[in-house]
């Protein structure tokens, strides 16, 4: 049985951590594993993460940054820890406000069923009958977003921004060895790295993106407007820093 473990970065989330969604993933996906990061939260966070970790120790991992330094980083340093926690088939990360809910995870996970797929992307496509719960600004600010990356990196994925990835044994390390360039965007600079590293041709035939059957918004993002303001900025230094 392969064992998979989600990193999951929190800042500032004690109010909105769902303990018994966590929980009960866990009591019913034996083969799952949780690497809970604070990144250097000023509320009570970290307290809330050590009473789920005390309901489920051999299942969960905490990592405490001592300072925030963005979901880019507390993902990668996750990643890093979750590395040397255990042995895992799989590694993801997922949002800490569970907007793709923990049971998409079997679900993408699936996809390596497929031992020629290595990279699972989830994307918020809304199809008939799906549960995809999105404001109309953010599915257009997301519709802008993804055409710009598109343009400018050759990166023809429709949603690249999910909070929802998975990826095989074998990517993690070199995925994750540096630091990223952006705090925010550094989801395509690991698009990017895994085309620099295994080809174009392994980068359209091992990765698929799998459109999510249940995604819901939850409060405002922290992604705030003067962050958009600096998004040309951004993607201008990921494109010169990979070129």
């Amino acid at each position: 049985m392969s064992k998979i473990c989600i990193v999951i970065p929190f800042y500032n989330e004690a109010n909105r951590i769902q303990h018994e969604e966590f929980i009960s993933f866990l009591e019913n996906e034996k083969e799952y594993y949780l690497m809970l990061v604070n990144d250097g939260s000023t509320d009570s966070t970290l307290e809330e993460l050590n009473k789920l970790q005390s309901a489920k120790p051999d299942k969960i991992s905490i990592y405490s940054l001592e300072a925030n330094s963005g979901k880019a980083e507390a993902v990668r340093q996750g990643i890093q820890k979750a590395w040397r926690w255990k042995d895992f088939d799989f590694f993801g990360y997922m949002d800490a406000d569970l907007a793709t809910p923990l049971s998409e995870a079997p679900y993408l996970v699936s996809y390596f069923d497929d031992y020629n797929i290595q990279f699972v992307i989830g994307s918020r496509v809304k199809l008939y009958g799906w549960d995809i719960k999105r404001s109309l600004k953010r599915h257009y600010l997301g519709r802008v977003f993804a055409t710009i990356v598109g343009n400018t990196f050759g990166l023809k994925i429709y949603d690249t921004q999910c909070g929802a990835k998975f990826f095989c044994n074998c990517m993690a390390q070199d995925l994750f060895k540096d630091p990223f360039v952006s705090k925010w965007f550094f989801d395509i600079e690991l698009f990017i790295r895994f085309r620099k590293k295994w080809g174009a041709i392994a980068f359209q035939e091992r990765m698929i993106e799998v459109p999510l059957r249940h995604w819901e918004e939850k409060g405002e993002s922290k992604l705030k407007l003067k962050d958009f303001l600096h998004t040309p900025l951004e993607l201008r230094r990921i494109k010169r820093s990979y070129s």
